[in-house]
């Protein structure tokens, strides 16, 4: 699992999570800041955790985690789009612009109540460039662990009837020459 945690005083931050689950999913989630301990100068997330418009997980499937990576190695926008009967769920991997200078890469999420347009969240998160590399190597490492897990749980491959063996000499309806029955043309 990889976190980023990007608190704030006014309250607005977010925190990032990725992972792999032991079926071998590669997930991401979000969560929204909900408090700000100005004598310690940090923030809080507990208390969000699990609330439907405070926080959003979702499924990434390999070519989306490959996605990601090739976003951060090549510089290239990269978007997604999941719909469940519950949810739609859209995400974006960019550059991370301030004053005009590339200084990382941003992560969002927007969550949409598949039935209420009116219920939604968004989640945002920058990324400096170490973090975005760190995020590239722990994503190939998920990546690598997910071919192992597939190969691990992939089904028994199911044994084929035996071909059976027709002697054409003993078959004495047919000369064994398809073009001899004039009926095939």
């Amino acid at each position: 699992m990889i976190q980023f945690y990007k608190p704030n005083p006014k309250g607005t931050g977010n925190a990032c999570s990725f992972f792999l689950t032991p079926d071998g999913s590669i997930m991401a989630s979000m969560i929204k800041q909900d408090s700000w301990n100005a004598a310690k100068k940090t923030g809080s997330f507990s208390k969000n955790k699990g609330v439907p418009n405070k926080s959003v997980m979702t499924k990434l499937s390999r070519i989306e985690a490959a996605g990601i990576m090739d976003s951060i190695e090549t510089n290239r926008e990269w978007t997604a789009y999941h719909r469940s009967p519950k949810q739609v769920v859209q995400m974006k991997f960019c550059p991370y612009m301030r004053d005009g200078n590339q200084v990382g890469f941003s992560f969002s999420i927007n969550k949409q109540d598949a039935e209420d347009s009116t219920s939604k969240s968004s989640y945002v998160i920058g990324l400096y460039f170490p973090e975005a590399r760190l995020l590239a190597h722990d994503l190939e490492i998920f990546l690598d662990k997910t071919v192992k897990i597939m190969a691990q749980t992939a089904p028994e491959p199911q044994q084929k009837s035996p071909v059976k063996e027709v002697n054409l000499e003993e078959d004495k309806t047919t000369s064994g020459n398809p073009f001899d029955d004039e009926e095939i043309f």
